[in-house]
């Protein structure tokens, strides 16, 4: 993994970002609603991995809100645009912490460590599981959301070019060690877009391009404009692909 390119992409989608992210920010909502279920789950310490540029992040304290709001991104430029968002929102103290959230160190006596669509970026997902419950008290809960196997599958078909998603089933036999799983779900979502360079726009647009690279000539992109529209058009467009779990736990 290349972290330093993967920053790169995102950065260049920042403007982007919201208009473009829709299953991002749907499965972002569903997240958040989902706290709710969870009457003991505190919110007076909150760590937010992958703020971005903070749609989650409102979502989170319209519904939750939180003492003081610790904000990660792997884009230190994200905080600016977060920061603005949430000018003269005076119920929560916002502390940035970016960088790289393998890397940093985590503040201690944390209610909840919540996480959009990120954690499938990160190298050592065993120690980083570490890392959060050394980072949570004795009653705090991580949810977060991550993509997984099938992920942008057309693409990674047509190009080789993509994340190597974990199995939800790693996921879990990772967490189960020092967490008790309180909610697991999986949902499938597709995109649908009028042809395969609209698809290479939201790729672009949204920042997930950033797993790899693809060298474009124009005979390997108009042989990948026919080869997607062959192998995946449907009626409805050409389809996104992105496979997601929900995962709600608490520390053991």
């Amino acid at each position: 993994m290349d972290k330093e390119k993967v920053a790169r992409s995102f950065l260049r989608g920042m403007e982007t970002y919201d208009q473009h992210a829709k299953v991002q920010q749907k499965i972002g909502r569903v997240l958040i609603e989902m706290l709710g279920n969870y009457p003991k789950m505190r919110f007076d310490r909150v760590l937010e991995i992958g703020c971005c540029t903070g749609t989650m992040t409102e979502m989170f304290l319209k519904k939750h809100p939180a003492g003081t709001l610790y904000l990660n991104d792997l884009v230190p430029e994200f905080y600016e645009i977060v920061r603005r968002r949430f000018t003269g929102s005076a119920n929560t103290v916002f502390e940035p912490l970016f960088g790289d959230v393998e890397r940093v160190e985590l503040p201690s006596g944390l209610d909840l460590v919540l996480s959009g669509s990120t954690l499938q970026w990160l190298v050592d997902l065993p120690g980083f599981f570490k890392k959060i419950v050394k980072a949570l008290h004795d009653d705090g809960y991580l949810a977060f959301t991550i993509f997984g196997p099938g992920t942008l599958s057309e693409f990674r078909q047509l190009t080789g070019v993509g994340l190597q998603y974990i199995p939800l089933g790693q996921v879990l036999d990772l967490l189960k060690e020092d967490f008790v799983l309180e909610f697991v779900d999986t949902e499938k979502h597709q995109l649908f877009f009028t042809s395969p360079r609209d698809v290479l726009r939201h790729l672009q647009a949204t920042g997930v391009g950033g797993a790899g690279q693809f060298r474009w000539t124009g005979s390997t992109l108009k042989k990948f404009e026919s080869d997607y529209s062959r192998c995946f058009g449907t009626a409805a467009g050409v389809p996104v692909t992105y496979v997601t779990s929900y995962v709600i736990a608490s520390r053991k």
